[in-house]
């Protein structure tokens, strides 16, 4: 196996992808394996937020914090922090501090979307 592209996706999309292997399996006669089961029971569980609503989830946290990076963003959208406390606890191991009211600002634009 190659790998073509890594990238960090939201949980909602790969549902999504793991949706539409199962489907297309189905089509032929085959099933998902083992793991890709279970990969798609947990993401179905943990996965909070719609495909849309994760899109511009992520433009409004770019804008809303310019440092942080797709990584970082995507942390924000799977897990959704209910507060400075949560936000802190994701960055804990960066290098750099946000201050208060940029933390505000994320927990601001993750509250539209609960």
């Amino acid at each position: 196996m190659n790998i073509i592209e890594e990238k960090p996706v939201p949980l909602v999309e790969v549902v999504e992808t793991l949706k539409r292997k199962d489907a297309e399996y189905t089509g032929r006669g085959a099933e998902l394996l083992y793991e890709q089961k279970r990969a798609l029971e947990n993401v179905s569980k943990f996965s909070v937020v719609g495909r849309k609503d994760a899109k511009e989830m992520a433009g409004k946290l770019q804008e809303a914090g310019p440092l942080l990076g797709q990584e970082r963003i995507v942390k924000i959208i799977d897990l959704m922090p209910k507060s400075v406390d949560d936000i802190r606890a994701i960055f804990a191991k960066e290098r750099f501090r946000y201050t208060e009211e940029e933390i505000k600002k994320i927990i601001g634009v993750v509250d539209q979307y609960r």
